[in-house]
C-alpha cells in the first residue's frame, strides 16, 4: 500500500480537529490516490482524494484539482458524486467526496455483464440527467467513460464521478491551451481530438459510445495505437466491439447514431433531449417489439457509424 505518502496510512487523521480518519486505500493512479475515510463529526464514510507528490508542483494539475473542490463542489444531483469540499493536509490539497459503495461500469463490463437494452437505456438516462445539471451550470465533464460512472450496489443508483479535467464554460481563465488534446481517446468527440472548441455536445458523444458499449460488450483497445483510435473517430468508423446484442431495436441504434455524429450540431441538442428519448425508448422496450424490428438489428448496428 502506498497512497503516495509514507506518513499517510490507516488511522492517519486530517482536517479540522482531525475529523477525517483514513481507513484504507481504495485505489490509485498516475495522478492521485483515493482513501476511504470516516468523517467522525458527521458520522459517515467519505472518499478522500490526494494528488501524487510528483504532480503537486504541476500548476495545471494543481489548479484543476483545487477548482474541482471549489467550483464543481456546488453541483448537486443524485446522479453526480458529491464533492463535499477542499482541504489541506500540511501543504497538500485533498478533496472530500461522497463515498459510493458499488462498481464502475468498466468493472461490470470486465465481468462480462450482459446489459439488456432497457437496463442500458436506464443507465444512459441517469447519466444524461445528472450531466444535464452540470451542463446547465456551464460544466462539461470532458472525460465521460465507463470508469467514471459508478453503479451503487444497494439500489443500482447511477453516479457520474471525477470532474478532474472538466471544462468550466463560465470561466474567463483557460487552463488548457487551445489546440491541446485532453480526454480518453475511445470516448473523445472529433472536436475534442482536434483541439477545437467543445461544449455539452462533447459529453453527448461520449455517452453515445458508452451506450453502444453497454449493448455490445467492452471496448477492446489492446494493441491499438492512440493515433488509430483518433483516426477511427474522425472517420466515424467504430472499433469492432464484439458480439451484437440481438435484442437491440432499431430506434435505440438510431439514438446512438445521432449521439455520435462527427459534427456536433447534428447530435441531440441537450442531455435533457437524450434523457427524454431514453425514457421514450424504455417505454417502447417494455412492450412487445415486433419481430421484424428485431430482425433489422444486426444490420443497423453494423453500419452504426458509417452514415
Amino acid at each position: 500500500m502506498s497512497g503516495f505518502d509514507n506518513d499517510r496510512g490507516p488511522g492517519h487523521c486530517i482536517g479540522k480537529n482531525d475529523r477525517l480518519r483514513l481507513e484504507r486505500l481504495l485505489g490509485e493512479g498516475g495522478s492521485g490516490a483515493i482513501w476511504l475515510a470516516t468523517d467522525t463529526t458527521r458520522e459517515r464514510m467519505v472518499a478522500v482524494k490526494f494528488l501524487h507528490p510528483g504532480v503537486l508542483n504541476n500548476d495545471t494539475v494543481r489548479t484543476r484539482f483545487i477548482r474541482e473542490g471549489e467550483r464543481f463542489g456546488k453541483l448537486r444531483h443524485q446522479n453526480l458524486v458529491r464533492v463535499y469540499g477542499l482541504g489541506w493536509d500540511d501543504d497538500d490539497p485533498y478533496l472530500v467526496l461522497e463515498y459510493v459503495e458499488g462498481e464502475t461500469l468498466w468493472d461490470l463490463l470486465e465481468q462480462q455483464t450482459v446489459f439488456e437494452p432497457e437496463q442500458a437505456l436506464v443507465i444512459a438516462r441517469d447519466i444524461a440527467t445528472g450531466l444535464s445539471v452540470a451542463h446547465q451550470a456551464g460544466v462539461v465533464h470532458r472525460d465521460l467513460k465507463p470508469a467514471n460512472v459508478m453503479v451503487q450496489r444497494e439500489d443500482q443508483l447511477v453516479k457520474v464521478l471525477d470532474f478532474g479535467i472538466a471544462k468550466d464554460l463560465h470561466s474567463n481563465t483557460a487552463i488548457t491551451r487551445i489546440g491541446t488534446y485532453i480526454g480518453t481517446p475511445a470516448y473523445s468527440a472529433p472536436e475534442q481530438i482536434t483541439g477545437d472548441l467543445i461544449d455539452h455536445r462533447t459529453d453527448i458523444y461520449a455517452l453515445g459510445v458508452i451506450l453502444y458499449e453497454l449493448l455490445t460488450g467492452a471496448l477492446t483497445l489492446e494493441g491499438r495505437r492512440t493515433t488509430e483510435l483518433f483516426r477511427a473517430t474522425m472517420d466515424e468508423q467504430n472499433i469492432p466491439l464484439g458480439a451484437l446484442h440481438t435484442q437491440v431495436s432499431k430506434p435505440v441504434a438510431r439514438l446512438i447514431q445521432r449521439m455520435t455524429r462527427r459534427h456536433a450540431n447534428r447530435r441531440p441538442e441537450s442531455m435533457d433531449a437524450v434523457g427524454e428519448e431514453c425514457d421514450r425508448l424504455i417505454g417502447v422496450l417494455r412492450k412487445d417489439l415486433a419481430d421484424n424490428d428485431r430482425a433489422e438489428v444486426r444490420t443497423v448496428l453494423r453500419n452504426l457509424f458509417e452514415s
